[in-house]
């Protein structure tokens, strides 16, 4: 039976594999390398490892909440930083829910406890014309009762206008600079909201991330270039770009991009949420496991490698 040194090597990352055998020690090689390589297929066979959510998944409430980092498409909640009840007997309640730190792509899925309405059949006025139920059911409850608008986090953003010349409070300064946020509307009506303000969430496309090997930021899933963005961004290690081995990014890019022919699915993606009160140590490993992969530094650089097969550069067999 040959094993591969270079398969084991890929999945354990950098460094030097010896094998040593002791006089008087019995060692059956054979049966070492029968489970080697049943542990490696049953690695092989498990299912493609998923980033964890460990961001907000209901809406949070707190004066020091941390940002919320989405990398690729995931349902989150968010933090509410601000809530006004106005008109005659405080007839509309004002919520804004902060759902990243960061600017993001696109809202595409808003849920309203249980039920759910596409960001496309939202009306030009944030109005909620219909919402499909749990059961699949359609129902227009919300229709002229409820209005969710957004904002995407971009650095020039402006305070959303229809809060400005309702409230009593907010005032044009509350711009919200750099924080993609829900800003919903609820009309009172004691059949619409039997037990008060509903959970609002959202399927949110996060982060632009930048390619270094087509020198562009744009929406992306691929697990290497969320974990370079990490290493580099302030709310992460803080690295200088050019301590980051570019060149193996672009080959892990690469390879997590890759296609299976049979299910037409990606290789590798990587969609989760997390909060920056999290230690590096936890955000990264979540990170590596959307790819299976490795990092490490090494000379003054960090390198990254996802787990693939490699043509094996080195056959151990019953003679060795």
């Amino acid at each position: 039976m040959a094993l591969g040194v270079s398969i084991l090597g890929a999945l354990v990352g950098p460094g030097v594999l010896t094998f040593s055998i002791y006089t008087g020690f019995a060692i059956n090689f054979q049966a070492f390398a029968m489970r080697m390589v049943l542990g490696l297929a049953l690695k092989a066979l498990s299912p493609k490892p998923k980033a964890s959510n460990r961001g907000y998944q209901v809406n949070s409430r707190g004066s020091t909440l941390s940002h919320q980092i989405i990398y690729g498409k995931v349902r989150v909640g968010g933090a509410i930083v601000y809530d006004e009840a106005t008109g005659t007997n405080n007839k509309f309640f004002h919520r804004i829910i902060a759902v990243a730190g960061h600017e993001v792509e696109s809202f595409d899925r808003i849920y309203i406890n249980d039920s759910y309405i596409d960001f496309a059949d939202i009306e030009s006025d944030g109005n909620i014309p219909t919402v499909v139920d749990a059961d699949g059911s359609t129902s227009n409850r919300y229709n002229g009762k409820l209005r969710i608008q957004f904002a995407y986090g971009t650095s020039n953003q402006t305070a959303n206008s229809d809060l400005l010349s309702e409230s009593a409070h907010w005032t044009a300064e509350g711009k919200l600079s750099g924080i993609a946020y829900m800003y919903v509307r609820l009309k009172f009506d004691a059949d619409v909201y039997p037990n008060s303000v509903p959970e609002f969430t959202a399927e949110v496309k996060g982060k632009k991330l930048y390619n270094p090997a087509t020198d562009t930021t744009v929406w992306s899933d691929n697990p290497a270039l969320c974990l370079r963005d990490y290493l580099v961004s302030s709310y992460g290690l803080s690295e200088l770009p050019a301590n980051v081995d570019d060149t193996l990014v672009n080959s892990a890019v690469t390879v997590c991009n890759q296609t299976n022919t049979i299910a037409g699915t990606t290789r590798y993606t990587c969609n989760g949420a997390f909060t920056i009160d999290l230690t590096p140590y936890d955000i990264i490993n979540d990170l590596l496991t959307s790819m299976g992969g490795t990092l490490w530094y090494s000379q003054g650089k960090w390198r990254m490698k996802p787990a693939y097969w490699t043509t094996p550069a080195l056959d151990l067999n019953e003679d060795d």
